[in-house]
């Protein structure tokens, strides 16, 4: 009996080692199974429910756009431009807000800017100007906004002003008006780093229209936005249109003569006689900006000079009206005489009301001609302050009784506006390699019914690349609150 369980014994501890193996490799294979199981088809669970939620945000996205484009929205307006987009999934990139632009005040400081490419943002010099060597978007741009307008590929910006009496024509919003623009205009060049570049074009309308100083410039050449040049402009502009007895140009002290430099070959007609406005356009657009803010109160007249056929015309029209005025018994040279002498005396009572109005810190009334004293509305706001102008036309009025304000005759033709938007368009071709956006601000009166100027002035924006708003005092004033309120 011994023997056998001897035997058995011996297989039994011979096979330990065996059996140990096989426990050994059992518990391997269920901890590679766990293994497997959890971390590979459990990723691959993971990254399907990332790809679906990938797919879901990308609906939700290419929703958003086409509810953006049935809406008439573009890629600058839409839903998707306008915010950040997130993704659900766990590897998503969020887009970082992109930071306020500050005031650079009275120093230049240095800071962010994107370089040429299209890679991230790289470093700069300029305070967000753009201004850099690092690989990024653009090529030396900032947004810049004036008036309301925000044009977001500026670096060399030149203002043309008009500071002409109809601006300040109390219709419109008198010295209050401009005061806003001034301010407006000097806030925008002080938030400017000194790696942008200015310039501005003052022009005036009216009495001013003809004249070779119907336009002067700050300088002939765009300037550095440094301190010192930013102080210089701010003295240059302070006293302009702040004083009723000196207006327009009479109130620039010092005037920047210009005369245009010869285009040979550039398809400009150079007969036509342009609006005053499309003539300070054509100085601004001789320093090579990339942005130009317009404000003018009015589309202008475009004109050519008459033929020496049309001359002979019109003067025998003119000779007879003459002859129809003599035969009433009115005399030319008379009538002229009567009218002058009545001009200055109305324009001294003018004068008067305004020292009045200073005494008590009221703003004056500006006309550009005695004619517009005796309008509906100009009498109706001297009435509201207690004053009266009384129109006399003795010596120089009609049997009808209408006043004789002009007995004379042009030497020119009117000519249609679309002349305008050709000869803008040629001069950007000549004068530039590469066509400046041009922001037209018409500014009008409350009671003032525009569509034409708007229509014409709006076309003309547009076609370069610009915006076109309509600026009333009420306008002013809301923006001039705004700025307080964010001060």
């Amino acid at each position: 009996m011994s023997a056998p369980n001897t035997n058995f014994y011996k297989r039994i501890t011979a096979s330990v080692p065996l059996l140990v193996t096989i426990i050994v490799h059992v518990i391997l294979i269920g901890v590679a199974g766990y293994f497997v199981s959890e971390q590979i088809i459990g990723k691959k669970k993971v990254l399907e429910a990332s790809a679906a939620s990938d797919s879901i945000a990308q609906k939700q996205v290419e929703h958003r756009l086409q509810i953006a484009r049935k809406g008439g929205g573009s890629s600058s307006s839409s839903p998707v431009s306008a915010s950040r987009i997130f993704s659900t999934a766990d590897n998503a990139l969020q887009m970082p807000a992109m930071p306020d632009l500050p005031s650079v005040g009275a120093s230049s400081l240095s800071g962010m800017g994107f370089g040429k490419g299209m890679g991230g943002v790289g470093g700069g010099t300029g305070y967000n100007t753009g201004v850099g060597n690092g690989n990024g978007i653009g090529s030396g741009f900032m947004p810049m906004s004036f008036l309301g307008t925000t044009s977001n590929r500026a670096s060399k910006v030149v203002f043309i002003i008009d500071v002409g009496r109809n601006l300040l024509d109390i219709r419109k919003g008198g010295f209050e008006a401009f005061g806003i623009m001034r301010q407006e205009m000097m806030k925008l060049v002080n938030r400017m780093p000194a790696s942008a570049e200015f310039g501005v074009v003052l022009f005036e309308t009216g009495v001013w229209d003809e004249r070779e100083g119907a336009l002067t410039f700050f300088d002939k050449q765009l300037v550095p936005a440094t301190v010192a040049n930013k102080q210089r402009f701010f003295e240059w502009l302070k006293p302009i249109n702040a004083d009723p007895n000196k207006l327009g140009m009479n109130s620039v002290a010092k005037r920047v003569p210009w005369k245009a430099k010869q285009l040979p070959g550039s398809g400009i007609d150079e007969a036509l006689i342009p609006p005053v406005w499309a003539r300070a356009l054509r100085g601004a657009l001789e320093m090579q900006p990339d942005t130009i803010f317009l404000v003018t109160e009015s589309d202008g007249r475009i004109r050519r000079k008459l033929t020496q056929m049309e001359l002979d015309k019109r003067e025998k029209e003119n000779d007879k009206y003459h002859a129809d005025l003599k035969r009433e018994g009115l005399i030319i040279e008379d009538v002229n005489a009567a009218r002058e002498a009545f001009n200055k005396k109305a324009m001294a009572e003018l004068a008067q009301v305004n020292a009045r109005l200073k005494a008590k810190s009221k703003p004056p009334l500006i006309v550009t001609n005695v004619q517009r004293v005796f309008n509906p509305d100009f009498q109706a706001e001297l009435k509201r302050i207690g004053e009266r102008i009384t129109l006399d036309t003795k010596g120089w009025a009609r049997k009808d009784g209408s006043a004789i304000w002009w007995t004379g005759f042009t030497d020119y033709m009117e000519v249609d506006y679309d002349e305008v938007i050709k000869h803008v368009s040629q001069l950007q071709r000549a004068l530039l390699k590469e066509r400046a956006a041009l922001n037209i601000f018409l500014f009008v009166g409350p009671e003032e019914e525009p569509t034409t100027k708007i229509e014409n002035l709006g076309k003309t924006s547009s076609r370069n690349g610009g915006k076109f708003q309509l600026i009333t005092i009420k306008r002013l004033r809301e923006l001039s609150a705004r700025d307080e309120q964010t001060k």
